[in-house]
């Protein structure tokens, strides 16, 4: 029996695979099927077949735990979609968006809350596509339906400048639908989705933090539960309720079948969606 438990966990393919190279060889050498790799933050990238897409990229080196295990430099060949939830530097960040604006031709997919920052840092229109919650829309043959996102604030309120324009995203790749919900508090709009596949998650003071976390996991039933936004920023009392994420918290109120579904990855981490 020892012998056999030993040979599930290392042929498993629910589990992370085994690093070999960097991330970008890795996501370079990804030709078939779907992957993704956390980058840190709310930074994900996700490759199905030849097509790359990111979510909102934070490859800036200042104030991180650890360096970015990836270069926005090394990522501008090769991605196609970036999405952006909305325009705080967190999320929308101007040191990596510049870099993809010089180097890469991707194209960037943002609310209308992000317009302001996408003018300063003069992105063409014609590499803006602007995403407006519950109008779905095709971008380079992927089906997204835009969410609403409402942002949170220190002590569970809501944001005082929350945009009603802000967003995450549902979308479909390799046959997957994906959600990405950005900075937002739980809301409707999440639960009453259907058929949620890989889900990101926030448990973060300002987002769904912990049991509200729980909730959402629970009703969508994901096949694959990812939290972010947690393990990236250095974490002082002015950042805490941004920065300090609560995955194991969450992780420990789940039942088994979930549990065995959720994975915390560390930056740079592949796992392989089946």
């Amino acid at each position: 029996m020892p012998i056999l438990f030993l040979f599930l966990l290392v042929f498993c393919t629910h589990t992370v695979w085994s690093q070999s190279g960097s991330m970008i060889d890795q996501i370079k050498a990804h030709t078939s099927g779907t992957a993704l790799w956390w980058a840190g933050h709310n930074s994900w990238l996700i490759k199905s077949d030849s097509l790359l897409v990111s979510t909102d990229l934070l490859l800036e080196p200042q104030d991180r735990i650890a360096p970015p295990p990836i270069t926005a430099e090394e990522l501008a060949s090769e991605l196609d979609i970036s999405f952006v939830t909305h325009a705080h530097g967190d999320h929308f960040n101007p040191y990596t968006t510049r870099i993809l604006l010089e180097q890469s031709t991707c194209i960037f997919v943002m609310p209308e809350s992000c317009l302001p920052v996408a003018r300063q840092l003069h992105i063409p229109e014609d590499r803006i596509r602007v995403a407006t919650p519950r109008e779905p829309f095709e971008v380079k043959g992927i089906q997204v339906n835009p969410i609403r996102a409402i942002h949170g604030n220190a002590n569970f309120a809501i944001y005082y400048e929350a945009n009603l324009q802000d967003c995450g995203y549902l979308f479909t790749m390799g046959g997957k639908n994906f959600l990405q919900p950005g900075d937002s508090y739980l809301l409707e709009d999440h639960l009453f989705l259907k058929a949620v596949d890989v889900l990101f998650f926030s448990p973060t003071e300002h987002n769904t933090y912990i049991d509200r976390s729980v909730i959402m996991i629970n009703t969508l039933n994901p096949a694959y539960i990812f939290p972010q936004h947690h393990s990236t920023i250095q974490v002082t009392e002015e950042t805490r309720f941004w920065a300090k994420g609560y995955p194991d918290e969450v992780k420990i109120r789940l039942s088994q079948p979930l549990k065995d579904r959720y994975y915390i990855l560390k930056p740079g981490e592949k796992i392989t969606i089946k």
